[in-house]
């Protein structure tokens, strides 16, 4: 049995987390199972910043013909040979491998496809995707590419994230894809969102806007939410390896996306209360995602503080308030 993990990573200090991950749990999980296992890494920017001896291992891939960019690397890698394709996002992490493991001898159910561990979206997209590459390979290229649907009709238009439209298709054919519950994937994956969506942003945008870019945190909560997983990473990559995480043009720690302080001036300015409510929400799942993520790696790594507890505790109460007044009799 051959299984291929891959994913693209835009980041050397956040793919040097992911690898961890991945060399510590998943690797020596799937050798337990008799897998030949692969791992392929797609350096999305700047290829010659991954440190090799970082990787020791990998398959190192970079923009090329037939994957000029992530979208097309995704496809790509079904073109390689092995009976399974894992990828994952390169801000998840799994904790537990032979719990992940344990799903592989359901694939000898003819009509399963895939196994999808994490949803982020109406569909499974490929954020923790286990697949059959066989079945996926029966799909017409591109098969794993993002799309508009009906772009030009405000109601009914719909962005496909990639992997959407092969699931759509597969589903349709009468395969099936197995939803992974989050009460079960939960405990057993380290989730973080964003963390490359604003530090490519702050990359491309600040140049422009300069200190404005904050304001993009204070008006986009996907932004904030970004910024704080960053920030809790960020002191889990200095307590491991005693160096910046997501360094700007300066080197400072974190300057890249946004230091404790820079988002807690923001979040002074996001009202209403419920967005901030949603945002503590948000803030207190990735607290436990790190501690257990922390706790994985053997590393007693504190949560910087951001917000106040009694910035907190008044998020929390109004959230709770929000949704006790949402409930049905």
């Amino acid at each position: 049995m051959k299984l291929t993990i891959a994913s693209a990573q835009r980041y050397p200090d956040l793919a040097r987390l992911w690898y961890r991950g991945v060399k510590t749990e998943l690797l020596p999980a799937l050798t337990r199972v008799g897998a030949e296992t692969e791992v392929v890494l797609f350096r999305d920017a700047a290829p010659g910043s991954f440190p090799a001896r970082w990787f020791e291992g990998v398959i190192l891939d970079a923009p090329r013909d037939g994957a000029r960019d992530f979208l097309e690397f995704y496809d790509a890698v079904l073109t390689r040979e092995a009976d399974f394709v894992l990828f994952l996002d390169a801000d998840v992490f799994v904790l537990d491998g032979g719990w992940l493991t344990s799903y592989l001898p359901r694939f000898s159910e003819t009509r399963l496809a895939a196994v999808s561990f994490l949803r982020r979206t109406s569909q499974p997209g490929v954020y923790a995707l286990l697949l059959d590459r066989n079945a996926y390979r029966s799909l017409p290229p591109p098969v794993l590419a993002p799309s508009y649907e009906n772009p030009g009709d405000s109601l009914r238009s719909v962005n496909r994230q990639p992997g959407d439209r092969a699931a759509i298709a597969l589903r349709a054919a009468g395969r099936l894809i197995l939803d992974v519950a989050p009460e079960e994937a939960g405990p057993r994956t380290a989730d973080f969102h964003g963390t490359t969506v604003l530090r490519a942003s702050r990359e491309l945008l600040h140049p422009y806007l300069g200190a404005r870019f904050d304001d993009l945190i204070a008006m986009k909560p996907y932004f904030a939410m970004g910024a704080y997983d960053n920030i809790l990473l960020g002191a889990l990559y200095r307590a491991l390896y005693g160096e910046p995480f997501a360094p700007g043009p300066d080197g400072r720690h974190l300057s890249g996306s946004a230091t404790p302080e820079t988002l807690r001036t923001v979040l002074s300015r996001t009202r209403p209360w419920t967005a901030f409510s949603r945002l503590v929400d948000y803030f207190d799942r990735s607290d436990l995602a790190f501690a257990r993520l922390s706790a994985r790696f053997g590393i007693p790594a504190a949560v910087p503080l951001v917000l106040s507890r009694a910035d907190r505790l008044g998020g929390r109460l109004w959230g709770s308030a929000r949704r006790l007044l949402r409930r049905p009799p």
